[in-house]
């Protein structure tokens, strides 16, 4: 919810700053980034647990913890690429 939330306010910037139609469109697919591997974080959680069930292993905990900062760096790399094409590209 709230990388929607974040991608409608950062494509609403990019409009009200006056970026034309391409670095919009642009700025907007840089933010489904995030959204995207959020939507595969969300899958490969519930296959795990629905798979090993709710029993604790430390490897499955590593791999959890591996897709949330691939969210984590999604984001980063989303939202700075769009920063970025909403402020220096010309």
């Amino acid at each position: 919810m709230q990388e929607t939330v974040a991608l409608a306010a950062t494509v609403a910037a990019s409009i009200a700053l006056g970026c034309d139609v391409p670095q919009v469109f642009l700025v907007f697919l840089a933010c489904l980034l995030p959204i995207t591997l959020e939507l595969v974080n969300s899958a490969m959680e519930i296959f795990m647990d629905l798979v090993l069930g709710s029993t604790y292993r430390e490897e499955i905990r590593r791999a959890k913890d591996m897709l949330s900062a691939a969210v984590c760096l999604a984001i980063i790399i989303g939202y700075s690429g769009s920063f970025w094409i909403i402020f220096f590209a010309d």
